[in-house]
């Protein structure tokens, strides 16, 4: 049976070690992967939270005692991960992180032999086989050998810098502060930075037993960080959560520049050298990057939110770029993923073509207002909510939650793929925009009880 407090979205499964997500939960979903993907080699990496490695060996255990050879990746980037699955020609890749949560969380990121995640229709076909325990048993004594590799980075930063102009990123000198956060990217992000010449001061860059800051890289976790920004002389900063797909940038003065300007950044930075064409992000993304996609002749898209819903419809309308307003640029030229290192070298090319700093870029930007809030649940209360707002709103976006646009302000409500939450967003153009998220959290905590 299935631990009910064990989150399960498009992307993997989410729990806390020791309660609702045990080595022998591990084994078995990964068990249940092999099967799926009918064994051959599988690329496993972890970040680097305190029970990864722990996890990492039960992952192995599940893969080979159902038919599946594991690469071991040791401590990487996911998309570090799904790169290398792609470029050589694994059955699949499994990450073992819990992305933003907590360090007592702790989960399973499954990547099929494209390089991308599970689509909803595999992840539930792995489901069904987890429910059903219906593993493929390996024949006597025909376990699969384990295999290392550890230069799967080298081929993700060679990816990056085949795309972004790394002689006039490099010709400018880059004075940048970085904040990894004890995540993966304490091995990699200064090396990639000072690889483009930059020259590179940090904190939290070497691994600990525990985060020594939120991992989610937002404005609230951020303190040490401005702080170091502000004694020192620095033309950018960033910070990454700890699998190394989103990126959050500070600017020169040390002011963090939230999820959504850091992905309108990237595209700024990407989009004046690309034929035009499309960009897809997803409903819950800021009308900012439709403004920086139409400013650079560019139609963009909207998927339901999660990275294999985006890329999924980038890949169908052939998207030269998208992403999510967590600062989860994607660029297919790189890798369809959602990727930290991509928009550093992006933002830094968007600032070596022009002579402005990253506050003067952003001051440039439409000053659009965002309130957003996720408000806890349980069992089915989020889809109960759902439904009678979806009944309230005729005609409305319905493919993830509800979004509901006017001319001023949209909202999205939606339940959350990764923790036992209501997620609201709501953006508009004036304070008009506040009585309408507040009306609408109010009517959402009223329908909870």
């Amino acid at each position: 049976m299935i631990n009910f407090d064990l989150k399960i979205g498009i992307s993997g499964i989410r729990g806390i070690v020791g309660e609702s997500l045990t080595p022998r939960t591990v084994i078995q979903f990964t068990r249940a992967f092999a099967t799926l993907i009918g064994g051959g080699q599988v690329a496993v990496a972890t970040d680097t939270r305190p029970s990864g490695q722990s996890l990492m060996h039960a992952a192995f255990s599940g893969l080979i005692f159902s038919g599946a050879q594991p690469v071991s990746l040791g401590i990487m980037p996911t998309p570090s991960v799904e790169i290398y699955v792609k470029s050589h020609e694994l059955s699949g890749g499994i990450v073992i992180t819990a992305s933003h949560n907590p360090d007592e969380w702790n989960g399973l990121k499954f990547i099929d032999h494209t390089g991308l995640f599970l689509s909803p229709f595999r992840a539930q076909n792995l489901l069904d086989i987890y429910h059903q325990q219906s593993f493929t048993e390996p024949g006597q004594n025909t376990f699969p050998s384990m295999t290392s590799d550890g230069k799967a980075f080298r081929e993700h930063e060679a990816a990056v810098f085949r795309v972004v102009d790394i002689e006039c990123i490099r010709s400018r000198r880059f004075k940048v502060f970085c904040d990894p956060g004890a995540g993966v990217g304490a091995l990699y992000t200064r090396s990639f930075l000072e690889n483009l010449n930059c020259t590179v001061s940090a904190i939290h860059d070497t691994l600990s037993t525990r985060f020594p800051r939120g991992p989610e890289p937002i404005p609230e976790n951020l303190n040490l960080a401005t702080q170091a920004m502000r004694n020192g002389d620095y033309d950018i900063g960033f910070v990454q959560d700890p699998d190394g797909d989103r990126l959050m940038v500070l600017d020169e003065n040390g002011c963090a520049i939230d999820g959504e300007k850091t992905l309108a950044l990237a595209l700024d930075g990407f989009l004046p050298y690309q034929k035009k064409g499309t960009v897809v992000v997803n409903l819950s993304t800021s009308r900012l990057s439709e403004w920086v996609s139409s400013r650079h002749g560019f139609t963009l898209l909207r998927a339901p939110v999660g990275e294999i819903n985006v890329t999924e419809m980038m890949t169908q309308k052939n998207a030269v770029a998208g992403g999510e307003g967590n600062g989860g640029i994607i660029i297919p030229a790189i890798h369809s993923c959602r990727d930290s290192f991509a928009g550093m070298g992006l933002i830094l090319q968007g600032l070596c073509h022009c002579e402005e700093t990253v506050s003067q870029k952003i001051s440039g930007f439409p000053q659009y207002h965002m309130r957003s809030c996720k408000i806890p649940t349980s069992g089915s209360g989020a889809y109960r909510v759902i439904k009678r707002l979806i009944d309230q709103y005729p005609g409305a976006d319905c493919r993830d939650g509800l979004r509901v646009d006017r001319d001023r302000y949209w909202f999205h409500i939606r339940a959350s793929n990764t923790e036992p939450v209501i997620r609201i967003c709501a953006e508009g153009i004036d304070q008009e925009v506040d009585s309408v998220y507040e009306q609408l959290s109010s009517d959402v905590r009223e329908m909870l009880r």
